[in-house]
């Protein structure tokens, strides 16, 4: 962009390194001080609803010398697709931490149902399909009473599908997006009204090309990776609540589609992960406790990568 069309930008304008009008605005700005008020102030939304600076919410304290916050035993829980197996793997390890945990499918086949019990182990379940909004606000309530309440939501879509850009169809780019970005939005959505203003936790579950695309994931990856940019924007827009929002990227594991029946291409594949070794379903659950957890409220809007360091590789 040339310096003609720099100038032309507003924003650009205003923050010019010459700029004698913003100078002496700061200077000003500097002479009448900025205590705690003003910074409230700076912080606060547009309705009025100002984040007190004086009074933040309190951080884990260390007793005994542990953390304290990691204790679920007072958070409940709704898991939506919790027939994947990574999700499966999350809904043990967030009863394992003693959460309440309600569970709902990803979809409606008779697999995916199937699975759905298995993982709900007696507890609410609701079978659903992501994609359909309604469904899945009507779901949460469901769950949310029984529950007695929301505090946190994990989402793991993972429509996969794998083909040339040349071959992939209208019908597949629409499944694929509503399935994958369409349902965690309309999860998302649902769990936040759950919250009812209190501080929650929400968190998705990805695929690795989330973040970095691969041949013939186009429209895999670009679902996925839109769920990342919902991630930022939401993050932005609950912080002022407490409300904090991330999302785990999973590298290949054993479950992970597509990645290929034979020692051949297991052995392909395990060329590209630093650890040389595939991640087991069950190593993304601490981390996804940790997440739901009252300790990590200074997290969000971020993308941690569970996956041996492929990522760094390929």
């Amino acid at each position: 962009m040339g310096a003609w069309a720099v100038g032309c930008l507003p924003r650009f304008r205003r923050l010019g390194l010459h700029d004698r009008r913003g100078v002496r605005h700061r200077r000003r700005r500097s002479r009448r001080g900025s205590g705690p008020d003003r910074l409230g102030r700076a912080v606060g939304d547009r309705r009025g609803a100002f984040v007190s600076l004086q009074n933040p919410i309190d951080p884990p304290e260390v007793g005994e010398g542990r953390l304290q916050g990691f204790d679920l035993s007072e958070r409940r829980v709704i898991v939506y697709g919790a027939e994947k197996p990574v999700a499966a793997a999350i809904v043990d390890g967030l009863r394992a931490a003693g959460a309440s945990v309600g569970v709902t499918s990803a979809n409606t086949d008779g697999t995916s149902l199937f699975r759905l019990k298995k993982a709900a182990g007696g507890g609410p379940n609701e079978a659903v399909d992501l994609s359909n909004g309604t469904n899945v606000q009507v779901a949460t309530r469901k769950i949310s009473k029984e529950l007695g309440g929301v505090d946190a939501a994990i989402v793991a879509p993972n429509l996969y599908h794998a083909a040339p850009i040349r071959k992939t169809l209208d019908a597949d780019i629409q499944r694929v997006l509503m399935g994958n970005l369409g349902g965690t939005y309309a999860a998302f959505r649902s769990a936040t009204r759950e919250f009812r203003g209190r501080p929650g936790r929400l968190i998705a579950v990805l695929d690795a090309t989330a973040v970095r695309g691969l041949t013939n994931l186009s429209i895999y990856s670009a679902a996925q990776s839109g769920v990342i940019g919902l991630v930022r924007s939401l993050s932005q827009e609950l912080a002022p609540t407490g409300t904090t929002v991330n999302a785990i990227a999973v590298g290949w594991t054993d479950s992970t589609p597509g990645r290929g029946p034979s020692a051949v291409d297991e052995n392909l594949l395990l060329r590209f992960i630093p650890m040389r070794r595939f991640g087991e379903a069950a190593e993304a659950a601490p981390l996804a406790v940790y997440l739901a957890s009252e300790a990590s409220g200074y997290i969000t809007g971020q993308t941690i990568q569970v996956d041996g360091g492929v990522l760094k590789h390929l």
